[in-house]
């Protein structure tokens, strides 16, 4: 996610690429998957049935990050399509999770399917929220680098509401910006137009 986001910070430390730099960063994700996709084999060993919920999961993940990929820039992005984006980039992977925990802890498949349904409401709520914390002036308190979606257009709440109450930030909103100057006076004006409040 921090080499996709080029992001030199998470949850207020350096990320991996920030200190190793994006080679190391894809090479160490890489290994993490393979790590998993081989924990899920041993696991499954003991619940064949499962392995399509787990592959399906961790596909809606990738897809979700594809799609926010060629929405990039894309303006007309409404948040139904913001919201069926993040349906799989954040939400499936909280779902499979709680999922997964529900069935290992013995869990009847009722109530596994309940905890998968709060997974994904919770990483829903969890995305809209991280997006919201891009719009917020200080790092420290984000715990992330800031101002870098709508650098990246990337199309979140906090500009899609801001842009139905105020049109003509969609000219200013699809800028390539070159001086951070510029970018700080756009998300400003994205906050004043409600945008950050309404998406609160």
């Amino acid at each position: 996610d921090d080499v996709i986001d080029d992001a030199p910070m998470r949850r207020g430390q350096p990320s991996v690429q920030g200190r190793f730099g994006r080679k190391a960063a894809v090479l160490g994700g890489d290994y993490l998957f393979c790590r998993c996709f081989s924990l899920i084999a041993n696991i499954l060993s003991g619940y064949p049935e499962r392995f399509t919920d787990f592959s399906n999961g961790m596909t809606r993940v990738c897809l979700g990050e594809i799609e926010q990929l060629r929405q990039n820039r894309n303006l007309d992005l409404g948040l139904r399509g913001y919201l069926r984006i993040i349906s799989g980039k954040t939400a499936a992977l909280f779902a499979l999770a709680s999922y997964a925990g529900a069935i290992l802890a013995g869990e009847p498949e009722s109530s596994a399917r309940q905890h998968g349904r709060f997974g994904f409401l919770f990483g829903m709520l969890f995305q809209v929220m991280d997006d919201c914390l891009d719009y917020e002036d200080d790092e420290s308190d984000a715990r992330k680098t800031v101002r870098h979606d709508l650098a990246e257009g990337v199309v979140t709440p906090p500009l899609i509401f801001a842009i139905a109450r105020e049109p003509r930030l969609r000219t200013l909103a699809g800028t390539v910006f070159s001086d951070p100057a510029d970018l700080r006076e756009v998300l400003g004006d994205v906050v004043a137009a409600g945008g950050l409040r309404d998406s609160w």
